[in-house]
């Protein structure tokens, strides 16, 4: 299993300078023909900053989960895109369809999975930067905000945890299976002994009681403000993922924040409120939309196997009928 995630990892390389050049050409034809928009205000107060981290080929899927995220939250959340250096998720592409999305392009792609955790630091660091918000919101593209009022009904939650910094899916899921975290515990198990600053977390999340491999899921996770704060204060966000790593970027996100003395909040239990798997949805599409609900991952596959597009449509009319509702 190493020698293939490697491998992969030697292909992505390869082909970056590739990827590279075609985002650069596709930026450069869209300052020339006018098609990104003014950049909006400096800084605002939202509840919410929703970061997506978008790569080649993500485009349809990002627009989609953005509108989502804006039918749910409207002013509350701001939306704050990270792209990797593609050309279908672009700024000119974002800000057309969604002017008040922000987009970082990193010039040096990541590789893709699972080394994101550089698009997640930059994410958190800008929203530091840039904005006055309660929660930062991990949203993969195949994640989609299912239920109205994302930010009300998970800061509620927030208000009975103290102490906690990171919330989502950890240890149960919705559908009462299960997480499985001992991948994740080999993974660290190996790398640390040869990078310091993932032994040093490892060893200080341990100290407070965290179980070597534990992670909350990153579908779909929410960060307080205090937590992001320390990530970035006690040196977290610099760390520098080696090429070859094979820890996840919400590996690498729980790791940090249970380091930076944070606890983690489960959202993702049968009494829960995001209902977050890896590769298909834990639960029937129905059974989501009319639940308590407010989060769903991953689209690309439904429980009864339906496509990633039939379910996007089916949380398409979802969403217009909370539209409805609010006339």
């Amino acid at each position: 299993m190493l020698a293939g995630r490697m491998a992969a990892a030697l292909w992505r390389l390869r082909r970056a300078p590739v990827q590279v050049l075609r985002a650069e050409r596709a930026e450069r034809a869209d300052r020339r023909a006018g098609r990104i928009h003014p950049p909006g205000p400096r800084r605002r107060e939202v509840q919410s900053v929703f970061c997506f981290a978008a790569g080649p080929g993500s485009g349809a899927a990002l627009l989609d989960s953005i509108e989502s995220v804006l039918a749910s939250d409207g002013e509350a959340g701001a939306v704050l895109v990270v792209d990797d250096a593609s050309v279908d998720a672009r700024e000119a592409v974002v800000r057309e369809r969604f002017p008040g999305a922000e987009v970082i392009r990193r010039r040096r792609p990541s590789g893709g999975p699972p080394n994101v955790w550089p698009l997640l630091a930059q994410g958190i660091e800008h929203a530091l930067e840039r904005y006055d918000f309660r929660q930062w919101v991990k949203m993969d593209t195949d994640a989609l905000v299912c239920g109205p009022a994302f930010s009300a009904v998970t800061l509620e939650r927030w208000d009975q945890a103290p102490g906690a910094g990171l919330a989502g899916s950890w240890r149960v899921r919705c559908d009462g299976a299960p997480e499985d975290h001992a991948y994740h515990a080999e993974v660290l198990s190996r790398e640390m002994r040869g990078d310091r600053l993932v032994a040093a977390a490892v060893s200080r999340a341990e100290a407070q009681g965290w179980r070597r491999g534990e992670i909350v899921q990153g579908g779909t996770c929410c960060v307080t403000r205090e937590a992001c704060d320390a990530l970035v204060r006690q040196g977290w966000t610099a760390w520098r993922r080696p090429w070859h790593s094979a820890i996840a970027g919400d590996a690498a996100l729980s790791l940090f924040v249970r380091a930076a003395g944070f606890e983690f909040l489960s959202l993702g239990h049968p009494q829960g409120i995001v209902a977050i798997a890896n590769k298909r949805l834990p639960l029937a599409k129905e059974e989501i939309a009319d639940g308590p609900w407010v989060a769903a991952h991953s689209v690309r596959c439904g429980s009864d196997g339906e496509s990633e597009a039939e379910l996007r449509e089916f949380f398409r009319a979802r969403r217009a009928e909370w539209r409805d509702a609010r006339g």
